[in-house]
Formats: C-alpha cells, structure tokens, sequence
C-alpha cells in the first residue's frame, strides 16, 4: 500500500489530476528534450475564428477556458482550449472529440450546454454557454454553512441533471463545487464535462488507458481512487454528489491531508457523519448523504434519480421550506457571503438583505445582518432606545426565560413575532440588549414595506412558545410576505401547551426501527429531571408543571401522578430501597412521596430560595440538597430535621452529589467552583476551578476517583479527585450543557445539552461515540439506567425519552497494543484473555474488567495465533518462524520451537495439547509434537500461502484454507486428506469447526461464507452476499446455532447459517475486525481490530422472530 500512495504522490502536483493520465511536472520536453509542447494557450488573445477573445477566465491542468464572444450570434460564450502535447495530439483529439459530442447530446436546465467544438490553427476548442453567476465552492464555509432546504434543493436539481446524463451514458467523474455555476436565476448549472465519457462506448477504456486515476481526489469515489476504469460509472458521480453535499452541510470535507493521504482515506476510511459537525443535522438527510457516500458500489443510492426523488420527498416534508412545486427556491442564497460583507455594504443593502433572509425563514442569519449594523445612525435605533429608556422592564425571575418580542404598526397589525430563550440574563442590559437584536430585526424585515403611518409599538412577553410557532408566518407561492392576521398578544399567564410537531414520515419501504426512544407524554411543562429506579423498572420526573410523576420505565405507561408543589419541581431522586422518592422545588421545600401509592411521606423546609437539587445516600437514611439560597444541606429522614449547613458557594448552587459510599459530596454552581465536602465533618476537602460560567451539573464516577461537571460554557470537564487538576474538556454541544453523567461501569458518559442532543462519550479515551437526536426543545437531563443499557432524557418540549444505548458501547473497550490485534483466547477458567498482535507481543488481560495483564515479549516478528492449553497457567503463541510456551503466571518463556520450511501465517491447537497446526507463507501445513518439539506430520502444500488452520473440537481433523481458494481436510491421527473443497474463485481467509465437529465453515476475501459437511464435502450452504469487504474470521456461537464473522470494513456480523439476514450486526470498530470469538462462560463476543483495540460486546439473545 506504501509504495502506491508514494508512486500516486509523484504524478500528483495538485488536487485536479490530469484526465489524460499525464504527469504535471517532469515530463518529458521540459528541460528542452522529448517532444516539444504546443504554445501556451494562455496567451490567446484577439480573434480565434469566429470567437473575439475577451479574457481568461480560468487555467488548469487540462486546459484553459476563455470568456469570449460569438460574432456571428453576438452572444457570450465559454471557450475552452484544451492542453494537448504534440506527440500524443492524435489520441487526444480523438478523445476529445467523443467527450465533447457526448456533452453536446445532453440538454437540461441544470447542465451547461456544449454550441460548438472543432479545430482551428492546430488547436481544439470548444464553446459553451457562458454561465455569468458564481462557483458553487463560493458558498462552502464552516463558520456559515448554507441552510439545509437549500444545500437539499441544490444536490437534488444537480441529481436531475446527472440523471439526463447518465440516461445518455454519459458520465462527468470530476464533480466538485467548482464545476458548479449558480446562474442569476438561481439555478445551479453543472459545467465542464471535460473529464466525462460514454460509460458505454467501445472506446472508453482505450482512451482513457488502464490505472489512469480520474477526477478530484477529493470528491474520488473509491473506484476512482484506485484506478479500476471498469468500475467507473454512474455510481461515481453519485459518489462525488455525495461528497459535494456532505462539503455543502458541513463547510469541510470528508476528507482532508495530502493527496495520498486523501487518496488512501477515499479508499479505507468511513468519514464522520455531518451531524459530527453539523449539530442537529436530520437524520433523513443525512442518510441520505451517506448512502451517497457508500464505499462499496451496491450500497450506494443506485441512481441519480433516485437522489432527486429522495431529496425533492424530504423538501416536500419541510413545510418552511417547501413551495409549490415541492422544492425549496434559492432566493436567500447569497446570504452566508453577504454575512461577511454587511458593514461594507452598509445599511441599504443590509436592509435589503435581512428582507430577503427572513422571508426565508433564515431568523438567526438576518441577526448577524442587525449586528453588523450597530453603529449605523439609524433613527430605528433612537426609536428602540428612548422606548426602552421610557419602559420599565419588569422580568419575572425564572432560571430560564423566554422572550417573544412583537412589532406591531400603528393599526395594531402584528407583522412579525420572533423568540428566543434568554438564559440566565442576569442584567437588564443582557436583556435589553437581546431585546434590541431582535426588535431591529423585525424593524430590518419591514423597513422597506407600505405600512400605516404612525410610531411602532413594541410589546415584551414570556409565553414560553417553541420558536418555530413564532417564526411562521403566512407565505405566498412567490416567496413574498403578508401581515400575519391580528391576534392578540400572549400573555405570560398562558399554560396552553403547544400542539405537537407533525411527525415525519419514515420512507417507503422502510423497516420498523426497533432502537427509536420510548417517549413518555404527559407532562404539560418543561421536565427538568428524571432518575431510574434501583431496578430499573420505574422512572420518576419532575416538572415546571409542579408535578413528581411516576412511570412504567418498560412500556412509558404514566403510574402516578403526585401533586404537591405549587412551583416548579426542579429535582427528583428516588433511595435504593424503591421505597420513597424526595423531590425539590420552586416553592423552597423538599417533599417527600410513596412510589407505590404516590402519597405524601413528609415536607423537609428550610431553603430560603428554590431547592434545585436533591440526593440519597446509598443506604438512604440521609438526604443532601442545592438550592439558590447559595447553600448545601444536609437532612435526616428518620427525624425529618436538617442536621448539617454547608455554607461555601457564591451564588445558587446547583448540584450536590455524594460519591459511591457517601464519604464525600461534591457541589457547584453559578460561581463556577466545583467543592468537594467531606461528608461526616463538612470540612471542604478541594476546590475545582476551570469553568467559565454556571455549572449545572455533576457527579463522581463510580469508582469514586473521577468527577465529570458541565455548565453554560458549553464544556463537559472531568476531573482527577487525587490531584484536584482538570483531566480532560469535552467540546461537541454547541449550546449550554446542562446534564451530564457516568454510566454505571463508568465507561461512558452522556449529556444533554440546550442543542437538543443526548450524547454519549467514552470515559477513558474522551472521545465523542454517538449521538441522540428527537427532542424539539433543549434539554434539562440526562440518565443511564441501574444496567446501563438505557438512557432517559428530560426535555423542555415536556416530553422524556428512554432511549436504548447502542449496542456497540455497552462493551469493554482493551486498549494497550500499539499495532493491529490477531486472534484472542479465553482461558481455560474464563478468568483471563490473551490477545496477540502486529506489535510482536501477547498480551493478558483481565476478562472481567478489561484491565492489563503482563506482556509477553520475545517474538521478532507478527505473532499470527494464540492458544491456551490445557490449564489457565498455559499459553502457545506462533509467530516469525517459532512456536512459543508461556507460563502466564510468571510471564516466562517455557519452550521454544524453532519451525521451518517459512515465516507463520497460521497457528491452531489440538483439544488435547498434544500438537500444534502451522500455515505458512509457502502454502505448507505442518504439526508438530509439543512434548519433543519435533515435525510430526507433513500435511498438504497450497498453492498460495495459508490463511488459516483448525482442529476439530472432538479431535479427529485437521482443516487448512489458503488464498488460493482451496479448504483441506486431513486426519489428525495419519495425516491422509480427507477433503479438497474449493468454495470460489476468490482466495479463503478464514476457517471455523462446527462445536459438533460435522461442519466447518469458511470466509473469503469477497465478502462469503460457505459451510461444508466434514464427513462427504457436501456444501450445506453459502451466503455471497454479506459483503464484499474480505472476512478475516469466523466463529461459532458455544452452541452451534448462529456464526459470528469478522469483516473488513470494522463490521461484526451474526447469522444462522446459510441465512443471508444478519440476526445482529455490530458496529465500532474504527478499522476492519480480525478476529472474533465467544467467552464460554458468559456468552460475551469478543473480537479485534486494526484499530488497535479489543472488545468485549454482550451478546443478546438472537434467535429470529417467528
């Protein structure tokens, strides 16, 4: 792979490649020998036939385009005049020629279209519409990416266009945002057909030559990268167009470094999703992007067609964004480049601008357009400000408010009603300030309408309405705006809640999706916190609805509802008994409930101000509280009395969590200090410093020797509680983070943030691993449930969510192997796990709880199988060219086999540990005695080197598979073969023995799996399509009944045999799995990967629905 990437980068001098295949740089004829190039094309100038040269609008690698005139027509044309070498001018011509007839068949809106193309003074040209717009590429950026209506309707009218192409056989392969004009009406055109060929023409692969790399690396599909022309097809583009989408929603790409770095990514890598980088991102349109993107060729969207008919569906469900015709109109499209140019275009065009935006909808974007007016001597500002000035501003406390601000004209016609949650605005100069924002916003879009005369009046409220309620308005099919009917102005008494959002459809054919969230409705105001019952089977939320409710935490059926407070219920907890909840309000009092029967047990009172946050110890006798009165206190519940106060924040404080045994707490809050407290003195024991603004948030790990905190910076912290120091800062919401917390092996964090997002991290390696998205508000809380396979959110949309943590992470991650890891063991006794690696070391671990065993080192070489004998004391490693004995207790070499004949590829033990079965890179199969360490049978040679060899689980056979696509079977006792099977044409990887020992199953590098019977050869069944990524192991469950496989592309695929259906697939590994086996004992999978890493996943029950 090496020496591709390097010869890839030595004909490579930029990111556009030569279509033709021919060096950049180096070639001959330019140091004066070789042939002699035609004249510089850049200098054309004056008249060129027909055309009068106007300018150059463009050079690159395959030619040069010039802006000139057709005389005879008097109409602007794009003239392009290709690069051709003398020597090599015939071939060239010809295929020039062909790719221009072929771009002069096509006619579509959204292609430019091919007038003329001939030669004249020994120079090709040809001549197409001249697009007078700008390149899509100017409209990619990461800090304003374009809104997702119309990055949806710009893929899907370049999807039509790539359609009528590809209906005329016609392929482009160089898509990329700089072949894309956006013309003055808006339409996206698709240019420069340069590169594009008849798929289906007899002359395509002669002229375009064998291992020639085509297109941009960058926006390369696979096939490209890899210069397999046969591949090349429709399905490229649809690559490209997915990458130019994912580009477009993002403001990056996919994929970025040095060409060859590109190159070897395009071909290897699975990109990040756009949501990574784009929060919020529908999961729909990103689907689709993906499939778009999809590495192997089946598996991505078949047509460009089928691209249009997806993107116009998911427009037409967008009822912001859709118009008439069912696809959303560009009219806002300057708007992220007019961003930048607000101050220099001044106040007309600003105006005109933020008009155009909020007709779009574009509200948060036409905000940066008022910003970037401040400073203008606008009388609209003297108006705001002596109305401010004149008004007191009278705002309810609230921990978080909500403003909706009015402009109503002079005849109490209300044209425009925007909201916007204000957090924490401590000042009335944080609230003016906003208020200002986003009345000159409103004042921006009607500026230049006929409005009644006479002074505006602006109106306040805190009606807490979802913004896009606030935002909609009448629109008309042209794009155009109309006074909103009057209505009254809301009032901040209104309790109404608002009426749901109409679900989106799922696509047709689509298949149930048995992972979406339980969602629990019910309350009628924001849900501020929800805590799991010791069990797991109950759920308990409390709510700005003033009330604790109960739920059935498996079918989301509402239990109970305890009424009580008579202010918002900022926080609930529930003892590990089961047997009594306390929950914390606004009202300043603790009260404590029945979960059985939801009656009142006791009301704690001494918090001056709102309780915002209650907690149990572990044998729930005492009760700690937060509260806005700036305390921590501590109560007992046997006599219902406050025993201890904990004087030491600021400000309210937010959060206060005991540890495991209920030594320590830890508080913090609006201060932005965590403390720890020791629980029985009340001595505070540290401080933790880091956060910039409130935390709201926190709790120990459940080893007691970590704390995670979050807050109003928009950061996750966890801290070491040995050195007091910030260990790690997580950074993914894009909002405040309000929950945050461990799952209970510790292993993984979650946290709600006011983007809407639940997301889930890795614990040790503080690495983002995935993503939950559904609530239509921002979130309060977040928390795994006692078994750590759910999660349960709580909402300001009023709603909860149980969520079922993805399969993938509810494993142990093994890290400590620097190279790729081969096979892995279990021990005897199940207590332990040896794994071997690249890194030419065996490693023990643990099986429990992952942690690091010794390393056993002495191979010089790969160390390609493992084993462990009888005992657990025992274990065998192969590698290089020697057999290795291990004594796992003491980490000691015990014996040394030196093999010969080549260099390991294979490694299997006998059931008794009385041989050893060694493959080797000449294709021979050997055993050899452990007790003499002497050759013990010569089985047969391959043709290629061995893959993989097993001995049967009863003893008796001895089976070796190689690259050369041949599986052998021999008698273990003499050595005779039994079977020569042949499954395919493709080279075997991998070979598994049925627990019976009738059947033996083998994998390939094309992605199949075939099962023979051992005692006649009979193929029982075969599956070719799971997949053409190489399957580097197989591995039957204890039982028989279901094989597990390994694949290349990271995946971990589980099915009855002969079943093409996955039972279950299991994905995480960042690179491809090499190897997969069962723990005998507790049923876990276990594999590895060229991620460097171990897993160890819980295997579920799989057997298939009747």
């Amino acid at each position: 792979m090496d020496e591709t990437r390097d010869s890839r980068q030595t004909r490579l001098t930029g990111h556009d490649l030569p279509g033709d295949g021919s060096p950049l740089s180096g070639q001959p004829g330019a140091d004066g020998g070789g042939p002699r190039p035609l004249p510089n094309v850049a200098s054309l100038t004056g008249n060129f036939g027909k055309y009068v040269i106007e300018r150059c609008l463009g050079e690159g690698a395959m030619g040069t385009v010039y802006l000139a005139t057709d005389s005879d027509l008097q109409r602007p044309v794009a003239l392009k005049i290709p690069k051709f070498e003398a020597a090599a001018t015939e071939e060239l011509r010809e295929r020039f020629f062909v790719e221009a007839r072929a771009a002069a068949a096509l006619r579509h809106t959204n292609l430019c279209p091919v007038y003329e193309v001939g030669e004249l003074d020994g120079r090709c040209f040809l001549a197409m519409a001249y697009i007078d717009g700008r390149p899509l590429s100017d409209f990619v950026s990461p800090d304003h990416p374009l809104p997702v209506d119309q990055v949806a309707t710009i893929i899907a009218r370049l999807a039509d266009g790539l359609s009528h192409a590809h209906s005329r056989d016609v392929v482009h392969r160089d898509l990329k945002p700089s072949n894309v004009i956006i013309d003055p009406q808006r339409e996206p055109i698709l240019t420069d057909f340069g590169l594009a060929r008849q798929s289906g023409g007899p002359d395509a692969a002669r002229l375009t030559g064998t291992g020639t790399i085509l297109g941009s690396p960058a926006y390369m599909s696979p096939e490209q990268a890899k210069g397999l022309l046969h591949e090349i097809g429709p399905r490229s583009d649809i690559y490209s167009l997915g990458v130019m989408f994912y580009e477009l929603l993002t403001g990056r790409l996919p994929f970025e470094g040095g060409i060859a770095e590109v190159l070897a990514q395009v071909i290897h890598d699975t990109p990040d999703p756009p949501s990574a980088t784009r929060h919020g991102l529908d999961p729909q349109l990103e689907a689709i992007c993906l499939t778009m993107m999809a590495k192997p060729l089946e598996q991505r969207t078949a047509s460009a067609a089928e691209v249009a008919v997806e993107l116009n569906g998911w427009l037409a469900r967008q009822s912001d964004t859709a118009t008439s015709s069912g696809i959303a109109n560009l009219d806002a499209f300057d708007a992220s480049k007019a961003v930048g140019d607000a101050r220099r275009e001044q106040l007309e065009n600003d105006r005109n601008l933020a008009d155009a935006l909020i007709d779009q909808g574009r509200l948060s974007m036409a905000a940066r357009i008022v910003d970037a007016m401040s400073g203008v001597d606008d009388p609209r500002y003297r108006e705001f400000s002596e109305w401010a000035r004149s008004r007191k501003l009278d705002i309810q406390k609230s921990r978080r408010p909500g403003l909706v601000v009015s402009y109503t004209a002079a005849d109490g016609t209300r044209f425009i009603d925007i909201s916007g949650r204000l957090f924490r605005a401590r000042t009335i100069w944080t609230v003016t300030t906003v208020m200002m924002a986003t009345c000159l916003g409103a004042l921006g879009w009607h500026f230049n309408r006929d409005t009644p005369d006479g002074p505006p009046d602006f109106t306040v409220s805190n009606p807490k309405p979802s913004l896009s309620e606030n935002a909609t308005r009448d629109s008309r099919t042209d794009g155009t705006s109309k006074p909103a009917t009057p209505d009254p102005a809301p009032t901040a008494s209104a309790t109404t809640q608002p009426p749901p959002p109409t679900p989106k459809r799922p696509p047709p054919n689509a298949a149930p999706n048995t992972n979406a969230p339980i969602v629990l409705s019910g309350h009628s105001e924001e849900v501020r916190q929800v805590v799991f019952s010791p069990d797991g089977r109950l759920l308990v939320s409390g709510s700005e609805d003033s009330s604790v409710r109960v739920w059935d935490a498996i079918s989301g059926r509402m239990l109970l509802n305890c009424t009580g407070h008579d202010d918002t219920v900022e926080s609930v907890d529930i003892n590990a008994a089961g047997n009594m909840i306390a929950s914390g309000g606004a009202d300043d009092l603790i009260r404590l409930w029945n979960p059985v029967t939801g009656k009142p047990l006791g009301i704690l009172r001494g918090h001056e101000d709102t309780v915002t946050h209650v907690d149990f110890t572990p044998d729930g006798m005492t009760l700690i509280s937060a509260g806005d009165d700036n305390t921590v206190r501590m109560w007992n519940l046997r006599s219902r009395k406050e025993t201890r106060l904990f004087n030491g924040h600021s400000d309210s404080v937010n959060v206060a969590e005991f540890n495991h045994d209920a030594t320590r707490f830890l508080s913090a809050g609006a201060d932005t200090d965590v403390v720890l407290w020791n629980a029985t003195t009340g001595k505070q024991l540290s401080v933790l410093e880091g956060h910039t603004e409130e935390i709201w948030s926190g709790m120990f790990s459940p080893d007691g020797r970590q704390a995670v905190t979050c807050g109003d910076d928009r950061t996750i912290r966890i801290w070491d509680l040995t050195t007091s120091k910030e260990l790690a800062r997580l950074e993914g919401h894009s909002d405040e983070v309000n929950g945050v917390c461990f799952s209970p092996n510790g292993r993984l964090l979650a946290s709600a943030g006011v983007d809407g997002l639940v997301k889930i991290w890795d614990a040790v390696t503080h690495s983002e691993l995935a993503t939950l998205k559904g609530h239509t508000d921002y979130l309060w809380d977040v928390t795994f449930s006692p078994d750590g396979t759910r999660l349960a959110s709580a909402s300001a949309d009023a709603t909860i969510r149980i969520w079922k943590v993805p399969h993938h992470l509810l494993g142990k991650i093994l890290r400590g192997h620097s190279e790729p890891v081969g096979k892995v063991a279990v021990s005897p006794d199940g207590r332990e796990l040896a794994s071997c690696s690249m890194d030419q070391t065996v490693r023990l671990w643990d099986a429990a709880s992952g942690r690091p065993g010794r390393v056993l080192a002495g191979h010089t070489h790969w160390v390609w199988g493992i084993a462990y004998g009888k005992s657990s004391d025992t274990l065998f490693s192969a590698g290089d060219s020697t057999l290795r004995r291990w004594n796992t207790r003491t980490g000691k070499e015990e014996q040394k086999i030196e093999v010969t004949g080549g260099q390991v590829r294979a490694f299997a033990l006998d059931p008794d540990s009385q041989f050893a079965v060694i493959g080797d890179n000449t294709g021979r199969v050997t055993t050899w005695a452990l007790d003499t360490g002497r050759k013990r049978l010569g089985l047969i040679k391959h043709g290629d080197e061995v893959s993989d060899v097993a001995v049967s689980p009863d003893g008796r056979w001895i089976a070796s598979c190689s690259l050369d696509g041949t599986l052998a079977i021999h008698s273990s006792s003499d050595g005779k073969l039994h079977q020569n099977l042949s499954g395919s044409k493709a080279k075997l990887q991998c070979l598994s023995f049925r627990p019976d020992s009738q059947h033996v199953a083998a994998g390939s590098h094309a992605g199949e799996v075939f099962v023979w019977m051992v005692a006649d050869g009979t193929r029982q069944s075969s599956v070719a399509d799971v997949g053409t990524e190489v399957i580097f192991r197989l591995a039957w469950t204890p039982d028989g009944k279901r094989l597990a496989s390994a694949h290349g592309d990271g995946r971990l695929v589980v099915r009855q045999p002969g079943d093409p259906g996955a039972l279950i697939t299991l994905e995480g590994h960042r690179d491809g799995a090499l190897s997969v086996c069962f723990h005998p004992h507790t049923g876990e999978l276990i594999s590895s990967s060229f991620d460097h890493t171990i897993r160890m996943w819980p295997f579920p029950n799989t057997s298939r629905p009747r």
